[in-house]
């Protein structure tokens, strides 16, 4: 029987979160607590006081609401994007720029299973007033979907971690309305932008049109490095009609190939 991405759990089960909390509990009375990017001893929370304050200077960073790569100064040209962003989309935003302690996070988040880290992040991101506005404007969150057999080896769809915490926040809904049809090779290994788009040729496909027409969809990810996911799923989305697209991710990779808006 084929499996579908929507049959495996987003997360962990409340028994397991219940059990992990109280393990979290035991050890935080035999050892101090440490930092999730530095493992350095903290007092209290997931971060150290020089990380959660690099943290705050990545977020403060200025950065195109276009296509979401650094600027020089606020309000600046963008010399990535040409002012133009990335096909599709309408606005970007990020938490900050995929430098530490932000990868360091977002590493922990992503391979080793540490979906609180996400969650941490998330509500990090939401605090984040052009964040907020932008979720003001919205009618729904949609995650990048992640292939069955990608979940089953992680764990969960790292996507859909920050857009159900970021639902929880914000009150607003979490959209199925598209699946991946294929287990991509991982975009990782792959630093062309061209090679991207081929590699995810064909690997979505719209399941449910009516949850996209006429509303203002914001697409969730974990972290944007060409844009090619985003522009591939972009294109699945607009065959439902939206009234806008938009994106909301972790971080950007600083751009190395050239324009992001070309494809």
């Amino acid at each position: 029987m084929e499996m579908r991405a929507r049959d495996v759990p987003r997360v962990a089960p409340p028994w397991a979160r219940q059990v992990g909390a109280w393990l979290r509990d035991v050890v935080d009375l035999c050892l101090p607590p440490l930092c999730a990017a530095c493992r350095a001893a903290t007092e209290a929370g997931s971060l150290c006081g020089d990380c959660g304050r690099m943290i705050d200077l990545l977020a403060a960073a200025p950065a195109c609401d276009l296509c979401g790569q650094s600027l020089a100064y606020r309000h600046a040209p963008c010399p990535h994007c040409i002012n133009r962003g990335i096909p599709h989309y309408d606005r970007v935003e990020r938490l900050g720029a995929f430098d530490p302690p932000l990868r360091t996070l977002v590493h922990q988040f992503k391979y080793h299973r540490r979906w609180t880290v996400g969650e941490f992040l998330a509500d990090r991101l939401f605090k984040e007033d052009r964040v907020e506005s932008l979720l003001l404007d919205t009618d729904g969150l949609l995650p990048v979907p992640l292939h069955a057999m990608r979940r089953l080896s992680r764990g969960y769809n790292q996507a859909e971690v920050i857009a159900d915490r970021l639902a929880k926040t914000s009150g607003l809904p979490v959209i199925d309305a598209v699946c991946r049809t294929r287990d991509t090779q991982t975009q990782t290994h792959l630093h062309s932008r061209m090679q991207r788009l081929a590699n995810l040729k064909g690997a979505f496909r719209l399941t449910n049109a009516d949850a996209i027409e006429g509303r203002r969809i914001v697409v969730i990810d974990d972290v944007m490095t060409t844009g090619a996911t985003l522009q591939t799923l972009a294109r699945t989305l607009r065959h439902a009609r939206p009234a806008s697209l938009s994106v909301l991710v972790l971080a950007v990779a600083n751009a190395r190939h050239g324009p992001a808006a070309t494809s």
